[in-house]
């Protein structure tokens, strides 16, 4: 069964072995002590002085991923919010990616968020896919700071 809740100090292990430096959300290098000071800076559900949350994304309580919500200093409306999600790779192409985002849109929709706005990289198929699976609109296709091509996306909730 899927499950959703905040991370936890016991999570720092397989984020560590799993995730850091090889992901989008943990994409730099951290030792234990900084993930921790991390998680528990977002689970004031702030970061860099931005609303942030992040949920652990769970199946049958084992942690396979992650998604949060976060807003961030650009030019989007104060109804609005970000979404973004990290899968396993050992648990891609299952659907959870899928219900993580219906999860996501739940508690966006709860604190009052009207859009959902989220970026995947244009040659990411299984994440654009997946996107337009949930009923996001591509709203834009850009070249993100790294020259990379993606696309822009927004959900109305």
């Amino acid at each position: 069964m899927l499950s959703y809740r905040n991370l936890v100090e016991d999570d720092c292990e397989f984020i560590l072995q799993n995730w850091v430096g090889n992901s989008v959300i943990f994409r730099k290098s951290l030792g234990k002590d900084e993930l921790l000071s991390m998680i528990k800076s977002i689970n004031t559900k702030q970061y860099d002085g931005n609303y942030y949350e992040m949920f652990g994304l769970l199946n049958d309580n084992i942690l396979v991923g992650t998604f949060s919500l976060y807003q961030r200093e650009c030019d989007i409306p104060e109804n609005a919010v970000f979404f973004g999600i990290e899968v396993d790779k050992s648990k891609r192409m299952k659907g959870f990616a899928t219900n993580a985002a219906f999860m996501a849109f739940k508690v966006a929709k709860e604190k009052g968020y009207e859009k959902i706005f989220s970026q995947a990289g244009a040659s990411n198929i299984a994440s654009v896919k997946m996107h337009e699976k949930c009923g996001f609109d591509i709203i834009e296709k850009a070249i993100n700071k790294k020259g990379n091509e993606v696309y822009n996306f927004v959900k109305i909730l």
